[in-house]
This record gives structure tokens, C-alpha cells and sequence, in this order.
């Protein structure tokens, strides 16, 4: 089972923000090196945000995967009772991954206003055929 864990505060003080983090770490017991595994990421709203996807190294640049700019969703700010559904699928190389302990880093990497933000609906990491994992 993964576990889910927030890396950083979104308010610094004196009405600035930064960027925020979650972790999903998560085992594997065997890893295809040279396979292609694929993240499915639904987002069920976002405003003014820049999804940043990276892999076992929160500051390695350029990530594995930015969405650009996206969402213009008033429900980020709760004006709203619904956004524009996102689904991307990322593929992580297998030479990424290692047999053990892994983590996903998931950025919201803009950082000018309270309401920028991501809404996650699911999350979902699927490998190769060739792998079994328990």
C-alpha cells in the first residue's frame, strides 16, 4: 500500500507562497529497467496550476512530467461545486524505479495566490506486463 505524505506549506508569511509537495512512497518488489510503467493522474479541478511530476528526487529538473499551465476552476476556491476533469498519463521509464522503497514527488509548482491549486480525483501507477508485484 502507498502512503501518502504532504511535504510543504503553500503560505511563507507577508502574503507570499511557494510551491507544494506530496510524496507517495511506495515499494516494488521487482522493477522492469526497461519497461515503460504509466502513472495515471485524474484531476477533478485545478485553477491557474502547474502539475510537476518527478521521481525519487524531489529537485531533479526538468521533471518527468510538468502539465503546463492549467484549470481555470472556480471550485479551488469553493465559488464553485465543480471543474474541468484532467487525465494524464505519464510514462516513467523503468530505469526510474528501484526494487525497494520508491517515491513519487507531486508539485503544484505556482506560487502567486492563495488559489492556485490541484484536486486530485485518482491517482494510479500501472506497470508493464512483464512485472508482478505483490
Amino acid at each position: 500500500m502507498a502512503k501518502l505524505e504532504y511535504l510543504s506549506k503553500k503560505k511563507t508569511g507577508d502574503n507570499a507562497y511557494k510551491s507544494t509537495t506530496w510524496q507517495i512512497k511506495f515499494n516494488l518488489d521487482n522493477v522492469d529497467q526497461a519497461g515503460t510503467y504509466i502513472l495515471r493522474l485524474a484531476l477533478a479541478s485545478a485553477h491557474n496550476s502547474d502539475l510537476q511530476v518527478r521521481i525519487n528526487d524531489p529537485d531533479v529538473n526538468p521533471p518527468v512530467f510538468s502539465s503546463g499551465v492549467i484549470g481555470a476552476d472556480n471550485a479551488i476556491a469553493r465559488h464553485g461545486i465543480r471543474g474541468i476533469y484532467w487525465l494524464f498519463s505519464v510514462e516513467i521509464p523503468g530505469s526510474e524505479l528501484v526494487q525497494g522503497e520508491n517515491t513519487i514527488f507531486l508539485t503544484q509548482a505556482r506560487s502567486s495566490s492563495p488559489f492556485q491549486g490541484i484536486m486530485y480525483d485518482y491517482i494510479r501507477m500501472e506497470s508493464p506486463s512483464s512485472v508482478v508485484n505483490s
